[in-house]
């Protein structure tokens, strides 16, 4: 378990960082940066490097059926639009506010449902002593990033930042990250239905000999398509609307698409990983797992913050809420890693009580 949680840590520090370059894309419009992102990201890299690696990637998908694959491309295509639909209520409610929203919604669903939707032969945990400590920690998650969205939100205010925003606009902001929010939680669950429920991994290690982070990406490739669909479309749509596809070719483009491209470096590292630290976190990986991705990618943006003066000039009473959050970050964590401890354990006991009786 401890590989996995550690996996799951570097994939949290990845997945924290890889916005980072974009503060430096000059001359690129906000369309050209995370278009580029998104078609380097879901499409170029994911492609020449499945296709690299994996054996006989053909061969795994023509041993899974097909709704596993139609599940997953609608799932993946609403991550996509997740993805845009937080960006545009950035604009209208804040950073904070939005940040703390989106990823309060997604953490609780995405954390939760794999508890539920088990594959065939496993039983949930919810309802029992070990599903309600899972849900304890995932609670006190939810909380620590909603007071982490507090503490941004009073910095905000404290530095004089926090732009005057009408009611119609608000609520307009929060309607589309909740929506986005919603459509997001797609990454998981897809990844779910792929490698639990549709077993491409299992599929792609032991019927053809794919070393375990590799087989993962055989179960990734078909979600990075789905979003590539939507993510595309829209950023093509924007690049037109702007007239900004001449920024590709303007001077410094080539360092500010190299940062891109570094983006799209991370980010898919970063969820390669993740893919690793489920798997040797057991039965319940993609629940476990995605909560350390995210918590710990809340912590290492919130380090970043603090790093690059985001927070010079914030209110005490600010930076205490702050240091309150990331605690709370921690201890539910720690409540889960727990949870999935005792889950290990049990299923250990499980198999040898049934080794005894054979």
């Amino acid at each position: 378990m401890l590989i996995g949680i550690l996996y799951a840590l570097l994939s949290a520090v990845l997945l924290g960082v890889y916005a980072l370059p974009s503060k430096y894309t000059k001359g690129f419009a906000w369309e050209n940066t995370w278009g580029g992102f998104f078609f380097f990201g879901m499409f170029v890299i994911p492609i020449i490097v499945t296709f690299s690696l994996v054996n006989d990637i053909w061969g795994i998908y023509a041993q899974i059926p097909s709704w596993v694959f139609f599940t997953m491309f609608g799932l993946s295509f609403c991550w996509g639009i997740g993805n845009m639909l937080w960006g545009y209520s950035i604009d209208s409610i804040g950073m904070a506010l939005a940040f703390s929203l989106f990823l309060g919604i997604i953490t609780s669903i995405d954390t939760v449902l794999p508890l539920i939707f088990v594959p065939e032969g496993q039983e949930s945990v919810i309802g029992t002593r070990i599903g309600n400590i899972m849900l304890i920690g995932i609670a006190v998650i939810v909380l620590g990033i909603a007071v982490n969205g507090y503490a941004g939100i009073l910095r905000d205010k404290s530095k004089r930042k926090e732009s005057k925003r009408d009611k119609k606009t608000m609520m307009r902001g929060i309607l589309f990250c909740v929506l986005g929010a919603l459509c997001a939680t797609g990454f998981n669950l897809s990844y779910h239905t792929g490698n639990n429920l549709g077993k491409i991994g299992e599929v792609a290690e032991l019927q053809f000999g794919n070393p375990p982070w590799i087989a993962r990406l055989a179960v990734l490739l078909p979600i990075f398509m789905g979003a590539t669909i939507s993510t595309m479309l829209f950023y093509g749509y924007r690049l037109t609307k702007n007239k900004t596809w001449g920024n590709y070719k303007k001077a410094g483009a080539i360092t500010a698409i190299v940062l891109v491209i570094l983006m799209a470096v991370f980010h898919d590292a970063a969820l390669v990983i993740y893919g690793l630290a489920a798997y040797h976190l057991g039965e319940l990986g993609t629940s476990v797992g995605f909560a350390i991705l995210e918590t710990g990618a809340i912590m290492v943006a919130t380090l970043n913050g603090v790093l690059t003066k985001e927070w010079s000039g914030a209110s005490k009473k600010s930076k205490t809420i702050l240091g309150v959050s990331l605690a709370l970050l921690i201890l539910g964590v720690l409540i889960i890693a727990n949870g999935n401890y005792m889950k290990i354990q049990e299923s250990e006991q499980v198999a040898y009580l049934m080794s005894m009786k054979l």
